[in-house]
C-alpha cells in the first residue's frame, strides 16, 4: 500500500455519513417518525424522493436505516 492510498483509505473512514441521510435517520427514529416506523414490519422498506436525493429506508430491528441511493 503506497502512502497515497493510504491517506485516501483514512480520508474515506473518517468523513462523515451524508448529512440527509443523519437528518432522515435522526427523524425517523425519534419520536415525531414512530409512526412511520410502527406502519412497517421489520425487514420492510420504501423509496423516499425528493427534489435532491432518493433514499432507501428500511425497518431493522425496530429502527430506521436510510441508505442514500442516488444525490443530484
Amino acid at each position: 500500500m503506497t502512502m497515497r492510498s493510504l491517506k485516501l483509505s483514512v480520508i474515506e473512514e473518517t468523513v462523515p455519513r451524508h448529512s440527509v441521510v443523519s437528518r432522515f435517520e435522526r427523524y425517523l427514529n425519534g419520536p415525531l417518525g414512530r409512526p412511520v416506523l410502527e406502519n412497517l414490519e421489520d425487514g420492510e422498506s420504501f423509496v423516499l424522493q425528493t427534489s435532491e436525493h432518493v433514499l432507501r429506508i428500511t425497518k431493522l430491528n425496530g429502527r430506521a436505516s436510510v441508505e442514500l441511493v442516488q444525490s443530484k
